[in-house]
């Protein structure tokens, strides 16, 4: 039998309870994010786990990121600390009126500008020595 490199909750039922309680926050949508809160509020109320987690648990380093928005929430970029560190404020505006046309077009995502893509990768990818 194959590991899945998961480690299993001890608590399946505060595991439910925490992750509808993270959906309903998070404005009742699955996510990264939302599963991220999840996982706080359960070891918050005492839920653990057994077994080891993979190497490569992308949601851990994305933690670790510190990802928050570049202006207002809901009209701005959500990128990671090290990578709004690295723009503009007159980047950080290009990007933010992307989002906003993009929103206002009715589409959840907007493509990256050129500085924001630039930003995002040299904060997030580490060079291969």
């Amino acid at each position: 039998m194959k590991k899945s490199g998961t480690a299993k909750k001890t608590n399946p039922k505060l595991w439910s309870q925490a992750k509808a309680e993270a959906k309903r926050k998070m404005g009742g949508k699955h996510s990264a994010r939302a599963m991220q809160l999840a996982t706080k509020i359960y070891k918050k109320r005492g839920g653990g786990y057994k077994g080891k987690k993979s190497s490569s648990n992308k949601l851990k380093k994305w933690s670790r990121e510190d990802w928050g928005y570049t202006g207002k929430k809901g009209e701005s970029r959500y990128l990671p600390k090290a990578a709004r560190k690295l723009l503009t404020p007159s980047q950080k505006a290009a990007g933010n009126r992307r989002k906003r046309k993009a929103t206002a077009q009715g589409e959840q995502r907007a493509k990256y500008t050129k500085a924001e893509r630039a930003a995002f990768l040299k904060a997030t990818y580490k060079k291969k020595k």
